[in-house]
């Protein structure tokens, strides 16, 4: 569909879909958007994940925990101190071995774990380590719990089990094998075995090497893998899958004549796919897709999104006759709001979807399906039927702040940036800074998991987004380097 400049492109973007302040971004010593993430060796140690056991257990006053890891390095022996933390409070911990982030959620509500423990650093680069907790709901630790969890590791006030009262360790093998039971449950896997779609995964040698070449190997799809091996070293790309990582999947999908690409993160919470003609489609483009199909069958009406998603996300949901609701960055965001509102769907521009008839923790795999259940009934290709879907332009970039220097430098873009733009229609600060044009939108928000401010902006046409973006990038470079 093409883009057309109208009328839609005037006016507060940032209001014309329901804005929702779901909680407060922690700028904390531990806890940023998603969870725990820093660099091992100088800003994570043993010793933290050891007294981040403790805490939590202490936090629970004993109980079950399951805990799962990622492929990074540093994930089994974090894995192995954080463990021996919660059970010297008591705490019985279930070891799950190398999973899926989705997968370790998924199972925490299945098998009724009080606290499902997550060892992965996401799509961060393969220095870094970190950690994720996530609620018998499935849903990730609200901001708030986070809090409570990170003053008892401050206080160093742990609980104390006695020697004959210490926590156990036991082992369950079996939670890949049940997620996928319950993914293929969910679609309509005749529609897709009768496809028998070309697919290519990349898993970017994460997580999900041990899922998603199985469930659509069980689905009849014709399954190649690239950077199939689990490595923590991340040889074959970088760890995110955006457009810039994934030239060998597109090469791929291009030359075998597949139909299909489908790309992960390391800890595999993100899906990104490819059409067959090579094109990485974005992810707020799958979610608007997914959500006009959905909206076709349902009497609930709500999809949530983040403050980053592109607007054609909005424009589609209330085409179909929806309406979006949008938060602050993170997949805990997300779910909150989706549990408030009882919405449809969720998700991230950057690949998150969230299927709260299903769980509340991402479900790349599920979202898979979907995709290739649209290819089946529609007999189509994914390039024909996304096209339905308009994509503007839309550019990214972040630059280096030290985390120190974050609160100073978003403090003063408040005045310095809103002046560099005219035309200005709003400006809220919902998650970060966000400025709504006459023709056009910028977001600069400070990074939870890294030291970057992010820039995202979106536009009627490439000129202006490369205008919108030219002009912000050199208002937040200058405050940065006053700031430090």
């Amino acid at each position: 569909m093409p883009l057309t400049i109208s009328q839609k492109w005037v006016g507060n973007f940032f209001f014309r879909a329901s804005y929702a302040m779901v909680g407060v971004t922690l700028m904390a010593k531990l806890f940023g958007t998603t969870g725990i993430r820093k660099v091992y060796g100088t800003e994570f140690d043993l010793e933290m994940a050891l007294n981040l056991g403790k805490a939590l257990g202490t936090y629970l006053t004993g109980g079950n925990a399951v805990l799962a890891e990622d492929v990074r390095t540093t994930s089994r022996m974090v894995a192995d101190s954080l463990s021996a933390g919660l059970l010297s409070t008591g705490t019985i911990v279930t070891r799950a071995g190398m999973l899926p982030t989705p997968t370790l959620a998924f199972t925490t509500m299945t098998r009724g774990f009080d606290v499902g423990v997550m060892i992965t650093a996401s799509h961060n680069p393969p220095e870094y380590t970190g950690v994720k907790f996530w609620s018998k709901n499935s849903m990730g630790y609200t901001p708030e719990e986070e809090s409570t969890i990170e003053g008892i590791y401050s206080s160093h006030k742990f609980r104390v089990a006695a020697w004959d009262q210490l926590g156990s360790e036991k082992t369950v093998e079996t939670c890949v094998a049940e997620h996928i039971e319950a993914v293929i449950s969910r679609c309509d896997a005749e529609a897709i075995r009768r496809r028998a779609a070309k697919v290519i995964i990349d898993p970017g040698n994460g997580a999900s090497c041990v899922l998603t070449p199985y469930l659509l190997g069980n689905l009849g799809c014709k399954v190649i893998t690239v950077n199939g091996q689990p490595d923590g070293h991340f040889p074959g790309r970088v760890s995110e899958p955006d457009d810039e990582n994934l030239g060998d999947l597109k090469r791929m999908v291009k030359e075998t004549g597949a139909d299909l690409g489908v790309a992960h993160d390391g800890d595999s919470d993100r899906v990104v796919f490819v059409t067959e003609a090579g094109q990485v489609v974005r992810g707020d483009r799958t979610i608007a897709l997914l959500a006009a199909e959905a909206l076709k069958a349902s009497t609930n009406k709500t999809v949530v999104t983040t403050v980053d998603s592109s607007r054609v996300l909005d424009e589609t949901v209330e085409r179909a006759g929806g309406r979006t609701i949008r938060t602050p960055v993170g997949d805990i965001q997300v779910a909150m709001k989706v549990r408030e509102t009882g919405a449809l769907l969720g998700g991230e521009a950057c690949g998150v979807f969230i299927f709260p008839e299903f769980h509340l923790a991402p479900e790349p795999f599920l979202a898979a399906c979907k995709v290739l259940e649209l290819i089946a009934r529609k007999n189509q290709s994914f390039g024909e039927i996304i096209r339905a879907i308009p994509e503007y332009p839309l550019s990214k970039t972040k630059l280096d702040c030290r985390n120190d220097l974050k609160t100073h430098v978003m403090a003063a873009l408040r005045e310095s940036l809103p002046a560099a733009f005219t035309n200005v229609a709003d400006v809220v600060t919902v998650d970060g800074l966000g400025i709504s044009l006459k023709q056009g939108w910028v977001l600069v928000r400070p990074s939870g998991t890294e030291p970057v401010i992010r820039i995202t902006c979106e536009g009627p046409t490439r000129q202006r987004v490369q205008t919108i973006m030219r002009k912000a990038k050199a208002v937040v470079t200058a405050e940065i380097q006053t700031a430090g």
